[in-house]
């Protein structure tokens, strides 16, 4: 009984887990297309535009 606990815990552990994942990455990808449609509004093509959106960004990894 105590196993088949720890695997139902283990299982909700790791689709929780997921789901701050998958919200995470969407809040980051919110806040660079805002910044993105901010440089496109001050004159940027769209590739220069992301670009530096990534770059004031900073690293997306490290932030995960």
């Amino acid at each position: 009984m105590r196993s088949l606990k720890r695997i139902l815990a283990r299982m909700q552990s790791f689709t929780t887990a997921r789901r701050g994942d998958e919200r995470l990455r969407e809040e980051i990808e919110q806040h660079l297309a805002m910044q993105t449609d901010e440089n496109i509004r001050a004159g940027m093509s769209f590739a220069e535009a992301r670009r530096q959106a990534r770059l004031k960004f900073g690293g997306i990894e490290a932030i995960r």
